[in-house]
C-alpha cells in the first residue's frame, strides 16, 4: 500500500522541496500545488527544472505524483470566474504533463453538472496531459460534490475520475465505507483514483471542515476501517494532515495498515 503526504514546494529548490520532503519521510506518493492555491497568477515551468524533477523522483522511486489545483478555481462558474478557473486549471494540468504527475485534484465548486463538466472538458482540452482529472468530494453542502450521488452526476458521461477524503465525507454526514459503498452501488469505483486520507477536526455532519491527525479527530475507528477495505487497498493514499505530526501520522498509518517496512511507504 502506498502512502504519502501533500508536501510544499516553497523555498530555493523549488519542486525539488517535495522530493527531498519525500525522501527525508521515507514515503512513495506525493500531493502537491504547481504554484500558490490562493492566488491566481501562473509562472512557466522551465523544462529543464521539470526534467531535474522527473529524474530525481525516479530516483527516488517515487510511485505517484498528484497536483491539486488552487483553492479559487471553480468549474462550474460563470463569467470571468469561471475563465480564471479554466485557464488555472489547465496550467495545473500541463505542469502535471511536465512533472509526470498521475492526477490533478480538482474541487468541483459549485453550479449545475452540466457547467461542472463543461468546465473541466475545457480545461483538459487546452492542456491535454497524461495525468486525469480526479473530481474531488466536498465537506460542505454548498459546493458540488458532498454525495456519491452528485459525484455520479459530475462525472456522468465523462473521462475524470475521483478523489475520496475521508475527512470529507465525514463531515458531509458518511462514514467514509459509506460513503464508498455509495460509489460502488453507481459503478464508480473504476473511477476512484486516489484516497486523501485525513481524520476530522469537528463533529460528523457538521460540514467544518478542518483536518486532524490520525487517531486525534472525531472520526475514531471510521479511519482504521475504511483502510482495511479491500476496495481501496491498491489506491494511493494520501494525508493532508497537520504537517508537524508528519512522522507519527506515518507511523500511525502503517501501523493501521499492518505494513511497517519503509519501502512500502
Amino acid at each position: 500500500m502506498i502512502c504519502g503526504f501533500h508536501l510544499s514546494i516553497a523555498g530555493r529548490e523549488g519542486f525539488l522541496t517535495a522530493l527531498k520532503e519525500a525522501e527525508a519521510l521515507g514515503v512513495k506518493a506525493v500531493q502537491i500545488f504547481a504554484k500558490s492555491p490562493r492566488a491566481w497568477r501562473r509562472k512557466p515551468l522551465p523544462p529543464a527544472q521539470a526534467e531535474r524533477f522527473r529524474a530525481y523522483r525516479e530516483l527516488l522511486g517515487i510511485g505517484y505524483l498528484a497536483i491539486h489545483a488552487g483553492y479559487l478555481t471553480n468549474p462550474g462558474a460563470e463569467g470571468e470566474l469561471f475563465e480564471k478557473s479554466v485557464l488555472s486549471l489547465a496550467d495545473d494540468l500541463e505542469k502535471a504533463r511536465l512533472l509526470g504527475a498521475q492526477g490533478v485534484v480538482v474541487h468541483p465548486g459549485s453550479g449545475p453538472a452540466e457547467g461542472v463538466r463543461r468546465g473541466l472538458a475545457r480545461a483538459a482540452a487546452l492542456a491535454p496531459s497524461g495525468a486525469r482529472l480526479l473530481v474531488e468530494n466536498a465537506a460542505s453542502p454548498e459546493r458540488r460534490g458532498g454525495t456519491p450521488a452528485d459525484l455520479a452526476e459530475l462525472v456522468e458521461g465523462t473521462p475524470f475520475g475521483l478523489a475520496l477524503d475521508t475527512a470529507h465525507a465525514w463531515l458531509a454526514g458518511y462514514h467514509p465505507v459509506e460513503f464508498l459503498d455509495g460509489l460502488e452501488a453507481r459503478g464508480l469505483l473504476d473511477r476512484l483514483a486516489l484516497v486523501h486520507f485525513n481524520d476530522a477536526r469537528h463533529p460528523r455532519g457538521s460540514h467544518r471542515d478542518v483536518h486532524a491527525s490520525l487517531g486525534q479527530g472525531t472520526m475514531g475507528a471510521a479511519l482504521r476501517e475504511f483502510l482495511q477495505d479491500p476496495r481501496v487497498g491498491a489506491l494511493p493514499f494520501i494525508m493532508e494532515t497537520p504537517r508537524a505530526d508528519d512522522r507519527r501520522n506515518l507511523a500511525v498509518f502503517r501501523r493501521w495498515a499492518g505494513a511497517a517496512a519503509p519501502d512500502r511507504g
